[in-house]
C-alpha cells in the first residue's frame, strides 16, 4: 500500500499514525550521499509519492534525497507518462543508465538452445541433480509438443519454472493464457 511505501521511503515522526511510538528515519533519508536505493517495481508507486525533496510523515520540514536510485520495472515508463501514472522528472533521474534484460522469448529466439540449459537448471532446482535430466527432456517434449518454439512465454523464467513443475506433478502444463493467444 502507498501509505507503507511512504512510511518506509520517508519515515515518520512519533504519533503521525497510530503505532508510530517513536521517530523513524526512511530509507531515503538514510541513505548516505553515495549509497543507493533500490525501488523494485517503481512504476507501480503512486506519483505524489515520486517527489525529489521530501517529508516525514507526521512533519513539515522538508528533506533531500542525495544518494542514488536504482529502480526496475516491468511497465514502459514514457506510456505510463503519457497516461499521467509517473512523473517525468523522476523518469528523467532514472534514466541516465537503463539496462534493458530481453524477455526469455526473445533470448529463445536468438539462443535457441538456452532452453534446454535453462530446463536442465529448472528440473535441478525443483527435483534434485538425480532426477534434472529427465525432468528436463520430459518438460523439453512437452513444450515442444504443445506450446511450440514460438511461445512468448509471458511470465518469463518464472513461468518456465512453474510449467517444469507442471510437467513433474501433472504431465502438463496450462498457461494462463492460450498459447496461439500469447504468440
Amino acid at each position: 500500500p502507498s501509505t507503507r511505501v511512504e512510511s518506509e521511503l520517508f519515515g515518520y515522526r512519533r504519533g503521525a499514525f497510530t503505532g508510530a511510538v517513536q521517530d523513524r528515519r526512511g530509507w531515503l533519508e538514510v541513505c548516505p550521499p553515495r549509497g543507493a536505493v533500490f525501488l523494485d517495481e517503481v512504476g507501480e508507486i503512486d506519483p505524489a509519492l515520486q517527489a525529489r525533496t521530501f517529508q516525514r510523515l507526521g512533519e513539515t520540514t522538508a528533506r533531500r534525497f542525495e544518494g542514488k536510485l536504482i529502480a526496475a520495472t516491468n511497465r514502459d515508463l514514457a506510456a505510463e507518462i503519457e497516461a499521467g501514472r509517473f512523473r517525468e522528472d523522476l523518469y528523467y533521474r532514472l534514466c541516465a543508465d537503463v539496462i534493458a534484460t530481453p524477455s526469455l522469448a526473445e533470448q529463445l529466439r536468438d539462443s535457441p538452445g538456452e532452453l534446454g540449459h535453462l530446463l536442465r537448471f529448472l528440473a535441478g532446482r525443483i527435483a534434485g541433480a538425480g532426477e534434472a535430466e529427465a525432468l528436463a527432456g520430459e518438460a523439453a517434449r512437452w513444450i515442444a509438443g504443445h506450446l511450440g518454439a514460438d511461445y512468448a512465454w509471458p511470465g518469463n523464467v518464472r513461468e518456465l519454472e512453474q510449467c517444469v513443475r507442471n510437467v513433474m506433478v501433472r504431465g502438463e502444463y496450462r498457461p494462463r493464457r492460450p498459447a496461439a493467444a500469447a504468440g
